[in-house]
């Protein structure tokens, strides 16, 4: 007869989605930017957003989302404890069906859609390549075609 015994398999996304430790790399101090995902979801709505912002926009409701989701995970990635999961799992399951609903403001090269995404943990790494594209990309560079794409997309990829 042989083992019975199950042995528990994790899995990691099979794809090269960036680390912590690069998607973090430039990000603002955790403090900090708390201050300022707090302010930015405080001016989405009502009597706390300046008249002079016009509506909010689909831009502005992602880049909160966002920008919460990469919080919720750097928290996580210093704690390491199942509350900070959970909330980084929340978090990062909000961007992803935000992105689903807007594909046009997705920014990494792998779309929201993707079964890489599916494994253990795969959320909190589509948070991860979401915020070192939004993070990293130069100012003005939009989506590039495949066949001609600029020199930064060129070098990290393009969707």
């Amino acid at each position: 007869m042989g083992d019975t015994t199950r042995r528990k398999l994790t899995h990691y996304p099979a794809f090269s989605a960036p680390s912590a430790a690069v998607a973090y790399s430039g990000a603002p101090d955790l403090a900090h930017e708390t201050e300022e995902v707090a302010k930015l979801a405080r001016e989405l709505e009502g009597p706390h957003r300046p008249e002079y912002y016009g509506p909010t926009t689909v831009a502005e409701r992602r880049e909160t989302a966002l920008r919460t989701a990469a919080l919720a995970d750097r928290r996580w990635w210093q704690s390491r404890t199942e509350a900070d999961a959970q909330l980084a799992e929340a978090a990062a399951y909000a961007l992803q069906q935000y992105d689903r609903l807007h594909p046009e403001e997705v920014a990494g090269p792998i779309g929201p859609d993707s079964i890489e995404w599916d494994a253990p943990g795969g959320l909190r790494a589509y948070v991860r390549q979401e915020y070192l594209f939004w993070y990293s990309v130069p100012p003005g560079c939009g989506p590039c075609p495949p066949e001609d794409p600029c020199p930064w997309h060129a070098e990290h990829g393009t969707r």
